[in-house]
């Protein structure tokens, strides 16, 4: 038993929720509180809060005097307050705290009582417990989070010059933890809803900037018309350094072909700044399209890289002759920004070195890319146009090196949904078919993927929106009366071999993904979810844990989708 707590507790702790209560519902029967505890914390992390409070109230009656049930069903019920807005919530949550910190003194649930307090408009409940906490609390302590609670308990006291105090102390404690310091930032901007927190407060646990990163590659030897050639290198990176501290960058997301991206990557790192890379394929095959024709100086240059912060590859597959999946890198690039400022209630930037002559054609990769940011008003360019002139242009020595790719036919980049229809009645599982045909008639197109068994549907279209388009028609239809849909969708995309659909990895993880998502829900995998991330007002994205695929090496976070009416 022991053994298996430990696992799920590590689980939970690297985020991944969702394998953590598939393996915690295992043992939640027992008598042992921590599994019960640990099996509610790992339904409403990965987003079942409704079930993980119907689970634990009763685990509490039992056991009201203990701190962890007690601090885990009240932020249950402090989750539920947040989705549903409902005053009732954010009393269960303030109640339940308050009962532990009475019998226990434990200043973990006494905070969390004293801002519930004052959620509820009992501001004078909320100072009474603030100062009792703080009574608890050594003035002189070093952890982190009691300095945090001792600045929370002096906010909510209106005593701004102690909770910058300590709230300075607490920022210089966390570091770069982003995860210390958005949890503080999260409960300063779920309080300031309810009481003000001056601005002060809130820059001193301002949450990290995220920027995303595109540009052009160095010049290849054979360009005819030079937009970045190899002499403006330094230039360049300057411009970038300079962009970054504008912009205060502290989280940047980018891939790493030969000239700008490689640049940029070099540049965060030596600001000090965390860098997340993406490949859209092979690793080798990366190198062979995108860095080989610069040297092996630029090879060097990657390979420091890769081997200093990890590399997530948007599709687990060669390369083929498929630019299809550059296409999906670029949005992976930006959506994966936006995923990570969303966590901060926050826009992210976007910052490209392109050349203003391809911004401004009316239709190519470089335009269409940027095309989809969704946040024009934060987005700057620097032109790498103005650098140089014609006479700073070296003629290149040598013949560009060749590399040849063995064509991979049938193998587009779909975007998939998995529709499992097992409590559906048989009835309305033939009215959903019919409905997949009519929407495909309607829309005049044809599915690239379609396969239909007795309880599941297999959809792949070619475009996000086409896809998302027939889900939303699905989700919308089925059950209009009910308040849970029995239905359940995972959302996946990725290259798949059209004619041998049954052998497709990708095809099988997606499956895998439509079994983890509960029932009537709509699941999405971080590479699908940061496409829709792009359409911010068109779907709301939550994340929910992490899993790892059928023959996959990598995890890969999850989101729940929700579709906006």
């Amino acid at each position: 038993m022991s053994e298996s707590i430990a696992t799920i507790e590590e689980l939970i702790n690297h985020g991944r929720f969702l394998e953590a209560r598939s393996k915690a519902h295992l043992i939640a029967n027992s008598d042992d509180i921590r599994a019960k505890q640990l099996y509610a914390l790992a339904l409403s992390k990965s987003g079942a809060p409704e079930s993980a409070r119907e689970f634990l109230e009763p685990v509490y009656k039992d056991n009201p005097d203990n701190v962890e049930t007690a601090g885990i069903l009240g932020s249950i019920y402090k989750e539920l307050f947040k989705k549903n807005q409902q005053t009732t919530f954010a009393l269960l949550s303030r109640d339940t705290y308050l009962k532990n910190f009475t019998s226990t003194k434990n200043y973990y649930t006494g905070i969390n009582a004293a801002s519930m307090s004052a959620m509820v408009m009992q501001s004078g409940k909320g100072k009474e417990l603030a100062r009792e906490v703080i009574a608890l609390l050594k003035p002189d302590t070093t952890d982190f989070w009691e300095l945090a609670t001792l600045g929370e308990a002096y906010l909510l006291l209106k005593n701004k010059e102690k909770s910058i105090e300590y709230y300075l102390t607490a920022r210089s404690a966390a570091g770069t933890d982003w995860g210390k310091v958005t949890s503080v930032h999260n409960q300063l901007w779920l309080l300031n809803h309810y009481l003000p927190v001056s601005k002060d407060v809130f820059r001193i646990f301002a949450p990290p900037e995220v920027v995303a990163f595109a540009g052009h590659m160095i010049d290849a030897p054979n360009r005819a018309t030079p937009r970045f050639p190899a002499g403006i290198e330094h230039k360049v990176k300057d411009a970038i350094k300079g962009a970054i501290r504008t912009l205060h960058a502290s989280i940047g997301y980018c891939s790493l072909a030969c000239g700008a991206d490689i640049l940029f990557a070099e540049a965060m790192a030596e600001e000090g700044c965390e860098v997340v890379l993406l490949i859209p394929f092979d690793k080798t095959d990366f190198v062979n399209t995108s860095i080989q024709f610069a040297g092996e100086a630029w090879i060097k240059r990657y390979e420091e890289l890769v081997n200093k912060y990890p590399v997530t590859q948007v599709a687990k597959d060669s390369y083929g002759g498929n630019d299809d999946l550059f296409s999906l890198l670029g949005k992976a690039v930006f959506g994966s920004a936006v995923l990570r400022s969303q966590m901060y209630h926050q826009e992210p930037y976007l910052l490209t070195v392109l050349s203003e002559f391809d911004l401004k054609q009316k239709e190519g990769g470089t335009r269409d890319t940027v095309k989809a940011w969704p946040f024009p008003q934060r987005h700057t360019n620097i032109n790498p146009n103005v650098m140089f002139t014609p006479a700073d242009i070296k003629p290149a020595i040598g013949d560009m090196p060749k590399v040849s790719f063995e064509k991979i036919a049938d193998r587009p980049v779909l975007f998939m949904a998995c529709i499992e229809l097992g409590g559906v009645l048989v009835m309305e599982r033939e009215r959903i078919e019919k409905l997949v045909n009519t929407i495909a008639e309607e829309q005049q197109f044809s599915f690239k993927l379609c396969e239909v068994a007795e309880t599941t549907i297999l959809l792949g279209l070619d475009t996000e929106i086409a896809l998302m388009d027939v889900v939303r028609s699905i989700w919308i239809s089925t059950a209009p009366f009910k308040p849970e849909k029995p239905i359940r969708i995972g959302l996946h995309v990725a290259p798949v071999y059209v004619r041998k659909i049954e052998d497709d990895s990708n095809v099988k993880s997606l499956q895998a993904i439509c079994q983890f998502a509960s029932v009537g829900s709509i699941c999405a995998t971080m590479g699908f979810a940061s496409v829709l991330a792009l359409h911010p007002k068109k779907f709301q994205l939550d994340y929910i844990g992490v899993i790892q695929l059928p023959s996959q090496e990598e995890n890969s976070n999850l989101y729940r989708v929700k579709i906006s009416p």
